[in-house]
């Protein structure tokens, strides 16, 4: 497997968009779980969508998760410099650069939209950074941690449930930490709050973490360009009430400053991703057996 994701990152970014493309309409007609379960996402979140808007989305969405999964064996491995020049644009970086002048360190989030992996590999090129990351197994762990970290970027595993304890302290030595809280935590890490209006499980480490640092809270994504031309990174601020100290109202903020940066690009969000897996007690599988 190693060698295959070497060999792929060998081949043109423009190319392998193309084959993510063929990929993704492969997906959308035939009868896969990720067109079933991006229909259902998209029904319940953003029903003001005619069915045909909603179909079309789901298909265009399909595309780009393809996209995103065969650009990252480019990103970790196609020379630097060719892969720091495919950011075509930085909107709104000046809000990270404010941000650290308060001198709590920031918190950078991000989602599974567009080009996470651009967005994250390089911004590292402007600021020291950490960020958090799902060990793979065997191999594939140590070429994936590799290929991420190759612009300096120190990674934290997300499996050892201290990731508090480890990020608070850089945190309070002024540093930036990133990370994407748009997924299902483990039991006891996350309450459920509104995501596009449906109950989702969310993490409460962001919460946590800015009611103990103060840290300020900025969002950015990596908008993928037509052609493989590279990508736009756009940097929102965060809701402010992410920093109410009752959690609920700041998990909901989290979600909030998430679901704004959907709504720019939605046809690059994964949608087939079953966000909301896990319900509240007492409701029903709100994704249903066929």
């Amino acid at each position: 497997m190693a060698l295959l994701l070497k060999l792929l990152g060998s081949l043109p970014l423009p190319f392998l968009h193309l084959l993510g493309a063929l990929a993704g309409g492969l997906l959308w007609w035939l009868p896969s779980k990720r067109k079933r379960v991006a229909l259902r996402n998209i029904s319940a979140c953003l029903p003001n969508l005619s069915d045909t808007e909603q179909r079309k989305l789901a298909r265009s969405a399909l595309k780009h998760e393809a996209q995103t999964l065969l650009e990252c064996p480019y990103l970790w491995f196609a020379p630097a410099d060719k892969v720091s020049k495919l950011i075509r644009e930085r909107r709104g970086a000046e809000l990270v650069d404010e941000a650290l002048k308060q001198g709590k360190g920031v918190i950078l989030l991000t989602a599974h939209l567009g080009s996470w992996e651009a967005a994250g590999m390089t911004q590292s090129l402007l600021h020291p950074m950490t960020g958090l990351y799902k060990p793979q197994k065997g191999e594939m762990d140590r070429v994936i941690f590799e290929g991420r970290s190759r612009f300096g970027v120190k990674l934290v595993a997300t499996d050892g449930g201290k990731m508090r304890q480890v990020l608070r302290p850089l945190l309070e030595n002024h540093e930036t930490v990133y990370f994407m809280p748009d997924q299902d935590p483990p039991e006891g890490r996350g309450v459920f709050v509104p995501f596009f209006g449906v109950n989702a499980h969310t993490p409460v480490l962001v919460s946590k973490l800015v009611q103990h640092t103060g840290a300020p809270v900025v969002y950015f994504y990596s908008e993928r360009v037509p052609g493989g031309r590279g990508f736009i990174v756009h940097y929102r601020p965060a809701p402010p009430e992410i920093h109410d100290p009752d959690l609920m109202k700041s998990a909901a903020a989290v979600n909030a400053g998430i679901e704004a940066c959907v709504r720019e690009c939605p046809e690059q969000y994964w949608w087939g991703y079953e966000r909301f897996r896990r319900r509240p007690p007492g409701e029903t599988s709100f994704y249903p057996r066929e």
